[in-house]
């Protein structure tokens, strides 16, 4: 048949970090779950909020069996909802792993049971528990929501393992939508586009080394300097269970170490690794520039970096 692709990945789901790169395909938003049981506060980062019936008003998430706080959350009877903003990526890897405080880590109120509702958030939703459902590994909560609220501003995304944000909507103008005679390309847009299609043309090339977005992101930043966990939690826009899994791979396939310290840094075949991805990024930049004049390019430069502030 024509057209079939081949996939990066496949197999049987006994495989987990493939099936989860697999399930990550699917974009959703990014959620804090919060609830307080026999007098003590949890939170949790969650992406498996969904949205159930609009009558009755229900919602519903899922959270591991093996959660130290899922006994709390299937306890209490009730359960709030926070929708992260997109500045709220701090939030999201603060509450992304388990903390003995997990409330201490971010600015919240209780709501009408006590549950918190965290500021800054675009939307908030104050549910009891309606029902709790066996989901093999995972409790389903279905919660009956009680009071809602909802701000202005743009959601922050999770795909793939990492963060995204909203783009620019297409009546803001986007360079998809066809310009009048008389308009030219907005020049955002334009740069938008490029970035965009230089990245696609790349992606054949990465595969070839058998490395995955993260894991590129990954050898990127350990290239400059060795680092922590959390430290790659807050100069990447990886979510911690993204980075866990990506380090586990490059330290099966050699390219990473971690010392006692917890400090993880590239071995010598990582950075011979990383140095084929830069030299094979070097020949196809030049490839892709090789028809520009180079007083049109040199112009180009000084552009983008003026838009970077450098």
């Amino acid at each position: 048949m024509s057209g079939m692709q081949t996939p990066a990945e496949h197999g049987a789901p006994a495989d987990g970090r493939a099936f989860r790169r697999a399930l990550g395909q699917f974009a959703t938003g990014v959620t804090v779950i919060g609830t307080v049981h026999e007098g003590r506060g949890y939170a949790m980062a969650a992406n498996s909020f969904s949205a159930v019936s609009l009558e009755p008003p229900l919602v519903l998430w899922s959270i591991r069996k093996e959660s130290k706080s899922a006994p709390a959350f299937t306890s209490s009877g009730h359960f709030s909802i926070n929708v992260l903003e997109e500045a709220q990526t701090a939030v999201s890897n603060a509450l992304g792993r388990s903390h003995e405080d997990p409330l201490s880590q971010v600015d919240w109120s209780a709501g009408v049971h006590g549950d918190p509702l965290l500021s800054g958030c675009l939307a908030q939703f104050e549910c009891t528990t309606e029902s709790v459902v066996d989901g093999g590994d995972h409790h389903i909560l279905v919660g009956r929501v009680e009071r809602f609220a909802r701000f202005e501003g743009k959601p922050l995304l999770f795909a793939q393992g990492e963060y995204g944000w909203l783009g620019r909507r297409s009546d803001t103008g986007s360079s998809q939508l066809a310009a009048a005679p008389s308009e030219e390309m907005l020049f955002m847009s334009l740069l938008r586009d490029a970035e965009q299609h230089m990245s696609t043309l790349f992606d054949s090339y990465r595969r070839q080394l058998g490395l995955t977005p993260t894991a590129t992101r990954i050898l990127n930043h350990l290239a400059h300097s060795s680092d922590t966990v959390e430290g790659l939690q807050r100069s990447t826009p990886i979510a911690p269970q993204a980075i866990d899994d990506s380090l586990a791979e490059l330290m099966q396939a050699g390219l990473v170490n971690r010392a006692a310290t917890g400090t993880w840094s590239l071995t010598e075949q990582g950075l011979a690794r990383r140095a084929s991805l830069r030299k094979g990024a070097e020949e196809f930049t030049a490839r892709q520039l090789d028809n520009i004049p180079a007083n049109d390019l040199a112009a180009a430069e000084r552009v983008l970096a003026a838009l970077c502030g450098r």
